[in-house]
Protein backbone atom coordinates (compact mmCIF):
# COMPACT_ATOMS: atom_id res chain seq x y z
CA UNK A 1 0.00 0.00 0.00
CA UNK A 2 1.50 3.42 -0.95
CA UNK A 3 2.58 5.81 1.77
CA UNK A 4 0.33 8.75 2.59
CA UNK A 5 1.06 12.22 3.92
CA UNK A 6 -0.89 13.62 6.86
CA UNK A 7 -1.30 17.35 6.24
CA UNK A 8 -2.77 20.53 7.67
CA UNK A 9 -3.87 23.24 5.22
CA UNK A 10 -3.41 26.94 6.03
CA UNK A 11 -5.27 29.39 3.79
CA UNK A 12 -7.45 32.50 3.97
CA UNK A 13 -11.15 31.81 4.47
CA UNK A 14 -12.18 33.40 1.14
CA UNK A 15 -9.16 32.23 -0.87
CA UNK A 16 -9.67 31.10 -4.46
CA UNK A 17 -6.47 29.07 -4.04
CA UNK A 18 -7.50 27.53 -0.73
CA UNK A 19 -10.77 26.20 -2.17
CA UNK A 20 -9.22 23.76 -4.70
CA UNK A 21 -6.34 22.96 -2.33
CA UNK A 22 -8.81 21.89 0.35
CA UNK A 23 -10.78 19.76 -2.08
CA UNK A 24 -7.67 18.05 -3.46
CA UNK A 25 -6.03 17.39 -0.09
CA UNK A 26 -9.27 15.89 1.25
CA UNK A 27 -9.96 13.60 -1.71
CA UNK A 28 -6.46 12.62 -2.89
CA UNK A 29 -5.64 9.00 -1.97
CA UNK A 30 -2.10 9.95 -0.89
CA UNK A 31 -3.07 12.69 1.57
CA UNK A 32 -4.87 12.67 4.92
CA UNK A 33 -6.19 16.17 5.64
CA UNK A 34 -6.17 16.51 9.43
CA UNK A 35 -7.41 20.11 9.71
CA UNK A 36 -7.79 23.47 8.03
CA UNK A 37 -6.42 26.64 9.62
CA UNK A 38 -7.96 29.80 8.23
CA UNK A 39 -8.61 33.49 8.90
CA UNK A 40 -10.00 34.65 12.25
CA UNK A 41 -13.72 35.52 12.24
CA UNK A 42 -14.42 38.85 10.55
CA UNK A 43 -11.20 38.91 8.53
CA UNK A 44 -11.14 38.43 4.76
CA UNK A 45 -8.27 38.46 2.27
CA UNK A 46 -8.64 41.65 0.25
CA UNK A 47 -7.46 39.92 -2.94
CA UNK A 48 -10.89 38.33 -3.32
CA UNK A 49 -13.43 40.56 -1.55
CA UNK A 50 -14.70 42.14 -4.78
CA UNK A 51 -14.83 38.92 -6.82
CA UNK A 52 -18.23 38.07 -8.26
CA UNK A 53 -18.01 34.50 -6.96
CA UNK A 54 -17.15 34.16 -3.28
CA UNK A 55 -15.84 31.09 -1.45
CA UNK A 56 -15.93 30.05 2.21
CA UNK A 57 -13.29 27.56 3.32
CA UNK A 58 -14.86 27.09 6.73
CA UNK A 59 -18.19 26.02 5.24
CA UNK A 60 -16.43 23.88 2.64
CA UNK A 61 -14.33 22.09 5.27
CA UNK A 62 -17.30 21.46 7.56
CA UNK A 63 -19.24 19.96 4.65
CA UNK A 64 -16.35 17.56 4.11
CA UNK A 65 -16.07 16.78 7.81
CA UNK A 66 -12.66 18.41 8.19
CA UNK A 67 -11.92 20.23 11.50
CA UNK A 68 -11.46 24.00 11.18
CA UNK A 69 -9.41 26.38 13.33
CA UNK A 70 -9.82 30.16 13.05
CA UNK A 71 -7.26 31.54 15.52
CA UNK A 72 -6.52 35.22 15.92
CA UNK A 73 -2.83 34.28 15.96
CA UNK A 74 -1.70 31.04 14.42
CA UNK A 75 1.49 31.26 16.50
CA UNK A 76 -0.29 31.35 19.87
CA UNK A 77 1.10 28.56 22.12
CA UNK A 78 -2.29 26.88 22.52
CA UNK A 79 -2.77 26.81 18.73
CA UNK A 80 0.71 25.40 18.15
CA UNK A 81 0.03 22.72 20.78
CA UNK A 82 -3.29 21.79 19.19
CA UNK A 83 -1.71 21.45 15.74
CA UNK A 84 1.20 19.44 17.13
CA UNK A 85 -1.29 17.00 18.68
CA UNK A 86 -2.61 16.27 15.18
CA UNK A 87 0.83 14.88 14.27
CA UNK A 88 1.01 16.21 10.71
CA UNK A 89 3.77 15.29 8.31
CA UNK A 90 3.40 18.61 6.50
CA UNK A 91 1.88 22.04 6.82
CA UNK A 92 0.60 23.05 3.37
CA UNK A 93 0.36 26.82 2.99
CA UNK A 94 -1.49 28.45 0.12
CA UNK A 95 -2.45 32.13 0.33
CA UNK A 96 -2.22 32.41 4.12
CA UNK A 97 -1.19 35.87 5.27
CA UNK A 98 0.00 35.29 8.83
CA UNK A 99 3.73 34.70 9.23
CA UNK A 100 4.54 31.26 10.63
CA UNK A 101 7.12 31.48 13.43
CA UNK A 102 9.74 28.92 14.45
CA UNK A 103 7.63 27.01 16.99
CA UNK A 104 4.89 26.45 14.43
CA UNK A 105 7.33 25.54 11.65
CA UNK A 106 8.71 22.86 13.99
CA UNK A 107 5.30 21.14 14.28
CA UNK A 108 5.28 18.94 11.14
CA UNK A 109 7.33 15.75 11.15
CA UNK A 110 8.77 16.45 7.69
CA UNK A 111 8.43 20.14 6.75
CA UNK A 112 6.14 23.02 5.79
CA UNK A 113 5.50 23.85 2.13
CA UNK A 114 4.37 27.24 0.83
CA UNK A 115 2.88 27.67 -2.65
CA UNK A 116 3.92 31.11 -3.90
CA UNK A 117 2.53 32.79 -7.04
CA UNK A 118 5.79 33.98 -8.58
CA UNK A 119 9.05 32.75 -10.14
CA UNK A 120 11.06 32.81 -6.90
CA UNK A 121 13.56 34.15 -6.05
CA UNK A 122 11.99 36.96 -8.11
CA UNK A 123 8.85 38.65 -6.80
CA UNK A 124 9.04 37.48 -3.21
CA UNK A 125 6.51 39.13 -0.91
CA UNK A 126 2.82 40.00 -1.17
CA UNK A 127 0.59 40.41 -4.24
CA UNK A 128 3.18 39.44 -6.86
CA UNK A 129 0.43 39.40 -9.50
CA UNK A 130 0.12 43.19 -9.11
CA UNK A 131 3.84 43.86 -9.42
CA UNK A 132 4.37 41.42 -12.27
CA UNK A 133 1.63 43.09 -14.32
CA UNK A 134 2.86 46.55 -13.35
CA UNK A 135 6.30 45.61 -14.69
CA UNK A 136 4.97 44.05 -17.88
CA UNK A 137 6.44 40.68 -16.89
CA UNK A 138 6.51 37.92 -19.51
CA UNK A 139 8.55 35.34 -17.57
CA UNK A 140 6.12 33.90 -15.06
CA UNK A 141 6.06 30.86 -12.78
CA UNK A 142 4.65 29.55 -9.52
CA UNK A 143 6.93 28.06 -6.88
CA UNK A 144 6.60 25.59 -4.01
CA UNK A 145 9.18 26.25 -1.30
CA UNK A 146 10.18 24.77 2.02
CA UNK A 147 9.29 27.36 4.63
CA UNK A 148 12.15 28.99 6.52
CA UNK A 149 12.64 31.93 8.87
CA UNK A 150 12.79 34.56 6.11
CA UNK A 151 9.94 35.68 3.85
CA UNK A 152 9.79 33.41 0.78
CA UNK A 153 13.45 32.41 1.20
CA UNK A 154 13.28 28.62 1.57
CA UNK A 155 14.57 25.96 -0.78
CA UNK A 156 12.58 25.34 -3.95
CA UNK A 157 10.73 22.00 -4.08
CA UNK A 158 8.96 22.61 -7.38
CA UNK A 159 8.45 25.39 -9.93
CA UNK A 160 6.01 25.49 -12.84
CA UNK A 161 6.44 28.03 -15.64
CA UNK A 162 3.49 30.22 -16.66
CA UNK A 163 4.47 32.02 -19.88
CA UNK A 164 2.85 35.44 -20.08
CA UNK A 165 2.14 37.97 -22.81
CA UNK A 166 2.89 41.01 -20.66
CA UNK A 167 -0.66 42.22 -21.34
CA UNK A 168 -2.55 40.31 -18.64
CA UNK A 169 -4.57 42.18 -16.05
CA UNK A 170 -3.87 41.49 -12.39
CA UNK A 171 -7.11 39.51 -12.18
CA UNK A 172 -6.16 37.40 -15.21
CA UNK A 173 -2.67 36.73 -13.87
CA UNK A 174 -3.95 35.84 -10.42
CA UNK A 175 -6.28 33.29 -12.01
CA UNK A 176 -3.44 31.82 -14.10
CA UNK A 177 -1.28 31.53 -10.98
CA UNK A 178 -4.03 29.86 -8.95
CA UNK A 179 -4.57 27.21 -11.62
CA UNK A 180 -0.83 26.61 -11.98
CA UNK A 181 -0.42 26.21 -8.21
CA UNK A 182 -3.21 23.62 -8.11
CA UNK A 183 -1.51 21.60 -10.85
CA UNK A 184 1.82 21.92 -9.05
CA UNK A 185 0.29 20.62 -5.82
CA UNK A 186 -1.14 17.67 -7.74
CA UNK A 187 2.31 16.88 -9.15
CA UNK A 188 4.04 17.31 -5.80
CA UNK A 189 1.72 15.20 -3.62
CA UNK A 190 3.25 11.82 -4.63
CA UNK A 191 6.73 13.18 -3.82
CA UNK A 192 5.55 14.49 -0.45
CA UNK A 193 3.91 11.17 0.39
CA UNK A 194 7.01 9.18 -0.60
CA UNK A 195 9.44 11.77 0.86
CA UNK A 196 11.26 11.85 -2.49
CA UNK A 197 11.12 15.61 -3.17
CA UNK A 198 14.36 17.52 -3.73
CA UNK A 199 15.50 20.84 -2.31
CA UNK A 200 17.14 23.49 -4.52
CA UNK A 201 18.44 26.58 -2.67
CA UNK A 202 17.34 29.94 -4.04
CA UNK A 203 19.98 32.25 -5.49
CA UNK A 204 19.86 35.34 -3.23
CA UNK A 205 21.56 37.47 -5.91
CA UNK A 206 18.43 37.13 -8.08
CA UNK A 207 15.95 37.91 -5.30
CA UNK A 208 13.50 40.77 -5.70
CA UNK A 209 11.04 41.63 -2.96
CA UNK A 210 7.82 43.63 -3.09
CA UNK A 211 5.48 44.75 -0.33
CA UNK A 212 1.70 44.85 -0.47
CA UNK A 213 0.64 47.65 -2.85
CA UNK A 214 -0.77 50.62 -0.98
CA UNK A 215 -3.36 53.18 -2.12
CA UNK A 216 -0.77 55.39 -3.79
CA UNK A 217 0.51 52.47 -5.86
CA UNK A 218 -2.76 52.63 -7.80
CA UNK A 219 -2.35 56.31 -8.66
CA UNK A 220 -1.55 56.85 -12.35
CA UNK A 221 1.25 59.16 -13.48
CA UNK A 222 1.01 60.27 -17.11
CA UNK A 223 4.55 61.66 -17.11
CA UNK A 224 5.65 58.09 -17.87
CA UNK A 225 5.64 56.43 -21.31
CA UNK A 226 2.25 55.20 -22.50
CA UNK A 227 3.18 51.51 -22.32
CA UNK A 228 4.14 51.94 -18.64
CA UNK A 229 0.86 53.67 -17.87
CA UNK A 230 -1.02 50.87 -19.67
CA UNK A 231 0.72 48.27 -17.47
CA UNK A 232 -0.23 50.32 -14.42
CA UNK A 233 -3.89 50.31 -15.50
CA UNK A 234 -3.87 46.53 -16.01
CA UNK A 235 -2.22 46.04 -12.59
CA UNK A 236 -5.17 47.77 -10.95
CA UNK A 237 -7.85 45.69 -12.69
CA UNK A 238 -10.43 44.88 -11.55
CA UNK A 239 -10.38 46.12 -7.98
CA UNK A 240 -9.54 48.63 -6.67
CA UNK A 241 -8.62 50.00 -10.11
CA UNK A 242 -5.92 52.48 -11.09
CA UNK A 243 -7.02 56.06 -10.66
CA UNK A 244 -6.12 59.57 -11.78
CA UNK A 245 -6.90 62.93 -10.24
CA UNK A 246 -7.65 66.25 -11.86
CA UNK A 247 -5.95 69.40 -10.71
CA UNK A 248 -9.18 70.45 -9.01
CA UNK A 249 -9.34 67.24 -6.96
CA UNK A 250 -11.77 65.07 -8.93
CA UNK A 251 -10.97 61.37 -9.34
CA UNK A 252 -11.53 58.88 -12.15
CA UNK A 253 -10.78 55.14 -11.98
CA UNK A 254 -9.51 53.88 -15.33
CA UNK A 255 -10.12 50.18 -15.93
CA UNK A 256 -8.86 49.56 -19.46
CA UNK A 257 -6.90 51.32 -22.19
CA UNK A 258 -6.00 50.70 -25.83
CA UNK A 259 -2.69 50.73 -27.65
CA UNK A 260 -0.54 53.89 -27.48
CA UNK A 261 -1.15 56.30 -30.36
CA UNK A 262 1.75 58.41 -31.61
CA UNK A 263 0.59 61.52 -33.42
CA UNK A 264 2.49 63.96 -35.62
CA UNK A 265 4.57 66.71 -34.06
CA UNK A 266 5.59 67.09 -30.42
CA UNK A 267 4.51 64.57 -27.75
CA UNK A 268 1.30 65.52 -25.92
CA UNK A 269 1.31 67.28 -22.58
CA UNK A 270 1.24 64.55 -19.90
CA UNK A 271 -2.23 64.32 -18.41
CA UNK A 272 -4.04 66.31 -21.10
CA UNK A 273 -7.46 64.86 -21.98
CA UNK A 274 -8.66 64.95 -25.57
CA UNK A 275 -12.03 63.65 -26.79
CA UNK A 276 -12.61 62.94 -30.48
CA UNK A 277 -15.00 60.95 -32.62
CA UNK A 278 -12.60 58.01 -32.10
CA UNK A 279 -12.74 58.09 -28.31
CA UNK A 280 -11.18 59.55 -25.17
CA UNK A 281 -7.40 59.99 -25.05
CA UNK A 282 -4.96 61.04 -22.33
CA UNK A 283 -1.48 62.33 -23.08
CA UNK A 284 1.58 60.50 -21.76
CA UNK A 285 5.18 61.67 -22.15
CA UNK A 286 5.63 59.92 -25.50
CA UNK A 287 2.17 59.15 -26.92
CA UNK A 288 -1.58 59.32 -26.47
CA UNK A 289 -3.33 56.53 -24.59
CA UNK A 290 -6.94 55.76 -25.46
CA UNK A 291 -9.10 55.19 -22.39
CA UNK A 292 -11.60 52.41 -23.08
CA UNK A 293 -13.50 51.90 -19.82
CA UNK A 294 -13.82 53.52 -16.41
CA UNK A 295 -15.50 52.63 -13.12
CA UNK A 296 -18.76 54.42 -12.40
CA UNK A 297 -20.55 53.46 -9.20
CA UNK A 298 -18.96 50.00 -9.24
CA UNK A 299 -19.79 49.30 -12.90
CA UNK A 300 -17.37 49.14 -15.82
CA UNK A 301 -18.62 51.64 -18.40
CA UNK A 302 -17.26 53.25 -21.61
CA UNK A 303 -14.87 56.14 -21.05
CA UNK A 304 -17.25 58.48 -22.87
CA UNK A 305 -19.64 58.20 -19.90
CA UNK A 306 -17.12 59.82 -17.55
CA UNK A 307 -17.88 63.34 -16.40
CA UNK A 308 -14.21 63.73 -15.42
CA UNK A 309 -12.55 62.88 -18.73
CA UNK A 310 -13.67 65.98 -20.62
CA UNK A 311 -11.80 67.61 -23.48
CA UNK A 312 -9.02 69.96 -22.38
CA UNK A 313 -8.97 68.89 -18.73
CA UNK A 314 -5.58 68.14 -17.16
CA UNK A 315 -5.00 65.05 -15.03
CA UNK A 316 -2.23 65.28 -12.45
CA UNK A 317 1.23 63.97 -13.37
CA UNK A 318 4.65 64.22 -11.76
CA UNK A 319 5.98 66.59 -14.39
CA UNK A 320 6.84 67.06 -18.04
CA UNK A 321 8.20 64.56 -20.54
CA UNK A 322 11.71 65.75 -19.72
CA UNK A 323 11.21 65.00 -16.03
CA UNK A 324 9.89 61.54 -16.88
CA UNK A 325 12.94 60.81 -19.02
CA UNK A 326 15.21 61.70 -16.10
CA UNK A 327 13.28 59.40 -13.75
CA UNK A 328 13.49 56.50 -16.20
CA UNK A 329 17.15 56.97 -17.10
Amino acid sequence: MPETARVILLSEVNSKLGEPFLDMLHHHPLTDLAAVVTSPPGKLCDYFVADERQVDLEAQAKTLGVPVLRPKSVNAPEVVARLRALEPDYLIVGNFQQILKADLLAVPKVTSVNFHPSPLPRYAGLAPFYWMVRNGETDGAVTAIEMAAGVDTGAVLAQHATPLTGRETALELRTVQERANVLMLLDLIPQLAARTFTRTPQDPSERTYFTRPGPDDYRLDFAYPAHKVACHVRAGYRHPGAFARTRDGRTVTILSVGEPVVGPGEPPAPGLVRTTSEGVFVGCCDAWLRVLTVDRDGRETPAQTSDVLVDGRMLESSGTAEVAEEVLA
